[in-house]
């Protein structure tokens, strides 16, 4: 069943992530006093979102999957296919500028910094593997956990019968919990191993458990623990800092590293508010036909969130070279008028992407993996 409040929540996350960067931008080139204030950078937290919308929607659509090489191909298939050719488009976008502008085409100051070899650099942004430095394109570190997760579930497919599932996802996050607690804190996982044990995987569990919650029919208490996740995502968005690692955490420790705050401190303050949100909607959906109330344009932004996620950088990048040289932006209105330029290009941009590119890409796929992995009747 398609969810449109799921597709909403997506959408939610896609923008928050572009206001975040928008807010950047801003700082980046205007000459006057910023519209956008640093809470904004907090628009970070629509990853979260994502990788608790993530979790969910594995289980939602693949949980009952009966144990087999197949199932497990086919599912990895599917996720591999959604995620890797839009990546390759706007990460060989972003290789091309830097070739255009520096001669080689990654971050060469960037890349120089951590000691990294440029080629393997840019191989290993491709297949999406951890390492020293960001992706090439630098929201692709996102990426690199959600292909982690999808081979995690596909491992769970192949090895688990579907009534061991949920008690398998719950020893995963008990391994990830403790291998968390046992290392040092860090706020990029630069290797499979801090990959494996990084707290956000957590998000992914949670959105899981939620959708298994959903699957069993749980519908109790939707509305008020909807509020609850709302107001505590709110307070939080508004308190907590990505930028100094400040906020709720840091009163309780002001000792606490900046890498222990993006990692255990977003994943406990927005990874649970986001989890309670997300099951809040879509009981409230399936329950009382939320739906309805859901506005189409929020739907096809959703359609478009992934597009939007990966292209932003790059449109509104472009947007601010160009207007601010002409425009200043030493007043409010300038600034104004460019966000509601770039904003509105980042969507105009995602939306041809998704029609043009990336719709036809899931059709094709999806026929080639009926051919392919053949579907089975679930059986526990």
């Amino acid at each position: 069943m398609r969810l449109r409040s799921v597709q909403a929540l997506r959408a939610f996350a896609a923008l928050a992530v572009l206001m975040c960067h928008l807010y950047a931008i801003e700082g980046n080139h205007a000459q006057g006093p910023l519209l956008m204030t640093e809470v904004w950078v907090n628009g970070a937290s629509g990853v979260d979102f994502f990788f608790v919308i993530s979790g969910f929607i594995m289980v939602w659509v693949a949980g009952d999957t009966t144990q087999s090489i197949t199932g497990a191909s086919r599912f990895l298939f599917a996720r591999a296919t959604r995620i890797y050719p839009l990546w390759w488009l706007f990460a060989g976008l972003m290789a091309m500028y830097f070739l255009v502008t520096y001669g080689v085409p990654w971050d060469e100051a960037r890349v120089a910094e951590t000691g990294a070899n440029g080629f393997w650099h840019l191989l290993k942004s491709a297949l999406l593997i951890p390492q020293s430095v960001h992706p090439v394109l630098g929201v692709g570190w996102t990426l690199i956990h959600e292909m982690y997760f999808y081979v995690a579930f596909a491992l769970l497919v192949l090895l688990c019968p579907v009534r061991y599932r949920l008690a398998a996802i719950l020893a995963w996050a008990v391994l990830v919990i403790a291998g968390a607690l046992l290392t040092r804190p860090v706020g990029h996982a630069s290797t499979l191993l801090e990959l494996a044990v990084f707290p956000m995987t957590l998000e992914f569990v949670g959105g899981a458990l939620v959708a298994y919650l959903i699957k069993a029919g749980v519908r109790a208490f939707a509305l008020p623990i909807l509020i609850l996740g709302v107001v505590s995502y709110v307070a939080i968005f508004i308190d907590f800092s990505f930028i100094h690692g400040q906020g709720l955490l840091a009163r309780l420790d002001r000792s606490l590293p900046h890498t222990f705050a993006l990692g255990w401190g977003r994943t406990l303050l927005f990874g649970l508010p986001v989890a309670a949100i997300l099951y809040g909607l879509v009981a409230l959906e399936l329950k009382h036909g939320l739906k309805r109330a859901i506005p189409d344009f929020a739907v096809h932004l959703g359609d478009w969130s992934y597009a939007l996620y990966l292209s932003h950088i790059l449109v509104i990048s472009a947007v601010g070279r160009l207007y601010f040289p002409v425009f200043g932006g030493e007043g409010l209105i300038d600034n104004g008028v460019f966000l509601v330029i770039a904003a509105g290009a980042a969507i105009l941009c995602s939306g041809l992407t998704y029609y043009l590119f990336e719709k036809p890409l899931i059709t094709r796929f999806a026929s080639w993996r009926a051919g392919l992995f053949p579907a089975k009747p679930a059986r526990a």
